[in-house]
């Protein structure tokens, strides 16, 4: 099965050099996200609820350009600092 990458608008573009999601063997990767905003770049003002909302927002769009939905995750990994 052939990789596919996953890249939508709806979610701020990589700082670094990987890809917003990777489909591999059936499965999709997607990359860490922050709380930026799509259309601006900029950080979300707010504290951690409002950043996490902006965080998992970002997520379900990549999720969503790759026709899947949070019914669809097996693992997640989250680092606080």
């Amino acid at each position: 099965m052939p990789t596919k990458y996953v890249s939508t608008p709806q979610a701020p573009p990589p700082i670094g050099p990987y890809s917003q999601g990777v489909i591999s063997g059936g499965f999709l990767f997607c990359s860490g996200q922050i709380a930026l905003d799509s259309e601006t770049g900029e950080l979300v003002d707010g504290d951690v609820g409002v950043q996490t909302e902006k965080v998992l927002q970002n997520l379900i769009a990549v999720l969503r350009e790759a026709k899947m939905g949070p019914e669809n995750v097996v693992k997640t990994t989250v680092y606080l600092a």
